[in-house]
């Protein structure tokens, strides 16, 4: 188990400097009213990653710092390790906090930057603080609920996370039926125009992308048909009648083959007459092909124009383009299949929720199960406790409630009620127990689930409020037994708690110069006994002096063997 060693603190509130070391076992804190107590734990928490502000600077400092040393053990290793601050062979931990002025911050884990939410996911593994505000959280339901599953263990935990998940996947599941369901209407008048589009393009049933371009060519060609038809008929006529170009390209060629037998520069000549007289046939036979093919054929020019018109109707209507026509067919498409689809997808929702309820249901009531178990071994636990801290007589009773519905925590609620004295009613904590019993059965109840925790330290702040004589000497007697398997830190105003401590360690308020400041000190067994009498009755001297000493050797004797040899 890792072990919180030292906690060295400067300048914050109007402590100038303190370190506090931290004893195996318990660890009283104690002072005057208004000594810094409160401050000492502040630090604690801004080493932990409670909010600063510039409130916390003391008077006239730049910055303030704080620095908690802890042994870790194997698993707090890893976990810094898993988080990017790995230690060193066997290197202490060293978590650090630096407030400026402005109330600026910054931490500090090994020397390596850490942000005020991951020294809090530290501190979630290492310190639980108990303090008078603590008991007000006992008249919670939700923290009785909280308590009844820390106490039933693992198992109990499991199951809570189960019934959790479960109730948020089921809430999920109702919310996208409700949602098919109240969007069913909306969804049928779309599709029901969804189905007219889509029939009304199907009906023209759009070639491909390009249809339109061809059929603008095709009807640009029908309509100028009697055009071209006498322009390549008169192609056709320079080229191929008498005294056309042919001929006439033939009648060179020989009068210049006439003339090879003179020059080299003739026969070329003949030869190129030649080849443009071959072109020119090959030229007069394609055009009369495509004079040939011309067709005027008043029918097709108007199935064309209708075909155009067709198109452009949809080309209006869906897209601008024959492309967005057909992509918003297929949208179409899409939406009358996602409509007629809507039944088999809400009965397939539906039959998601009933087995996630089944399921929830099921867990539930494992979970329900195990509370009342734990719930009845709290009860007859925090008896006992209760007889050790001078209320004998006294019965805390775990309440639970069955809900309407199952929620996200389960399917019961939980109440903490009390009855002080025999023949007394059980009613809520919060309306019939005092400060000191809330107190008290606060310490009852972290006693009891101290074995199921696995935080390091336990820390006390002042819950001994509205207590005194043979209690306050029974409560001091439990946190001794407690330190037995767990460090405990508890500040106190009470001397019968502080005379219980392994160590001791008392703040003083001095004025220098004008400037109050807070020192911490750890007392040696002579410091001990004027400071308990100091507690007793404000005298350190004295008749005080020999009660303290008495209340001191008293504790020594009531404290467990361990922890008696630690005092030592």
């Amino acid at each position: 188990m890792s072990t919180l060693l030292r906690l060295t603190i400067e300048n914050v509130g109007l402590i100038a400097r303190a370190e506090l070391e931290f004893g195996a076992g318990l660890t009283v804190v104690t002072g005057e009213t208004g000594s810094g107590k409160t401050m000492l734990l502040g630090g604690l928490g801004l080493a932990l990653g409670d909010r600063a502000d510039s409130d916390t600077v003391r008077t006239g400092a730049e910055r303030a710092r704080v620095a908690l040393e802890i042994a870790p053990d194997a698993a707090l290793r890893a976990r810094l390790a898993d988080a990017g601050f790995a230690l060193d062979g066997d290197d202490d931990l060293i978590v650090q906090r630096e407030v400026l002025a402005s109330g600026r911050s910054q931490g500090r884990i090994n020397g390596v930057p850490a942000s005020a939410s991951q020294l809090r996911d530290l501190a979630g593994t290492l310190v639980d603080v108990v303090s008078q505000h603590e008991a007000q959280r006992l008249l919670a339901p939700a923290y009785a609920l909280d308590l009844v599953d820390r106490f039933g263990g693992a198992e109990t935990l499991a199951l809570r996370d189960d019934v959790h998940r479960l109730h948020g996947e089921l809430h999920t599941a109702r919310v996208r039926i409700a949602a098919l369901r109240d969007d069913d209407g909306r969804k049928i008048a779309r599709a029901e125009f969804a189905r007219f589009a889509l029939g009304e393009i199907d009906a023209v049933a759009v070639e491909d992308d390009e249809e339109d371009e061809r059929l603008r060519e095709r009807r640009d060609l029908l309509t100028n048909a009697e055009r071209i038809l006498a322009s390549l008929t008169t192609a056709t006529a320079a080229l191929e009648e008498d005294g056309a170009a042919v001929d006439a390209l033939g009648a060179a060629e020989t009068a210049l083959l006439g003339l090879a037998r003179y020059s080299e520069r003739f026969a070329e000549l003949a030869s190129s007459a030649a080849a443009l007289q071959s072109d020119a046939n090959e030229l007069a036979a394609r055009i009369a092909r495509e004079r040939d093919a011309v067709e005027l054929d008043p029918a097709e020019l108007d199935a064309v124009g209708a075909r155009l018109d067709a198109l452009d109707t949809l080309k209006k209507k869906y897209g601008g383009s024959l492309a967005a026509v057909r992509a918003q067919r297929d949208a179409f498409a899409a939406e009358i299949a996602d409509v007629d689809d809507r039944d088999a997808r809400i009965a397939a929702a539906e039959r998601e929720a009933e087995l996630l309820a089944v399921a929830l249901s099921e867990r539930a009531a494992a979970l329900g199960g195990r509370r009342r178990t734990a719930a009845d071994a709290i009860e007859e636990a925090v008896r006992a406790e209760l007889a050790a801290l001078a209320m004998p007589a006294a019965a805390l009773r775990v309440a639970l409630e069955p809900l309407d519905a199952i929620g996200p925590g389960g399917g019961e609620r939980a109440e903490l009620r009390f009855a002080a004295n025999p023949g007394e009613p059980e009613r809520a904590l919060a309306r019939v127990a005092s400060g000191g019993e809330l107190s008290r059965v606060l310490l009852a109840l972290v006693v009891v689930v101290a074995d199921r925790r696995d935080r390091t330290a336990l820390v006390f702040d002042e819950i001994d409020a509205g207590i005194g004589g043979a209690t306050a000497s029974a409560v001091g007697a439990r946190l001794a037994r407690l330190a037995a398997g767990a460090q405990v830190v508890c500040v106190t105003h009470l001397a019968q708690i502080a005379s219980c401590g392994d160590t001791h360690v008392a703040l003083r308020k001095h004025v220098r110069g004008g400037v109050t400041t807070i020192d911490a000190a750890a007392l040696t067994e002579d410091d001990r006994r004027v400071e308990v009498a100091r507690m007793l009755s404000g005298d350190e001297m004295g008749v005080a002096l020999e009660h303290a000493a008495e209340l001191l050797m008293s504790s020594a004797r009531s404290r467990p063997p361990d922890a008696a040899a630690r005092g030592r």
